[in-house]
């Protein structure tokens, strides 16, 4: 795995408009989202407290949440990975793997959507 902006970018852009099924491990804990992509957005945060990581992707779209306490709608309709200093990024035609300081993600595209 390496870091790679235009790795993540690239995989994202030839998805938008598919469903995508998000595996998100962090602390110990394990979320399901599922998202229709219809947009993403590499955004830079300033913040002075450093409780933000300097960047993030932000991926846009309709979709759903699902934690310990079940299934909610994606919150303001977008998905937010904070991009810490160190991050790696491997993929092949069907899944993205991220992994950051704060957890794991594997982006798929959704079975239905196949």
């Amino acid at each position: 795995m390496h870091q790679s902006p235009d790795t993540l970018r690239q995989w994202l852009q030839d998805n938008k408009d598919r469903l995508l099924t998000i595996r998100k491990e962090e602390d110990g804990h394990l979320d399901r989202i599922t998202i229709r992509l219809h947009d993403v957005d590499l955004v830079h945060h300033n913040d002075t407290d450093d409780y933000l990581s300097d960047q993030a992707l932000l991926l846009k779209g309709e979709g759903t949440v699902s934690t310990d306490q079940g299934l909610a709608p994606l919150p303001f309709g977008a998905f937010e990975i904070s991009l810490t200093d160190q991050w790696s990024v491997a993929s092949n035609h069907r899944r993205l793997q991220l992994q950051t300081e704060r957890g794991n993600y594997s982006i798929e595209l959704n079975k239905l959507d196949l």
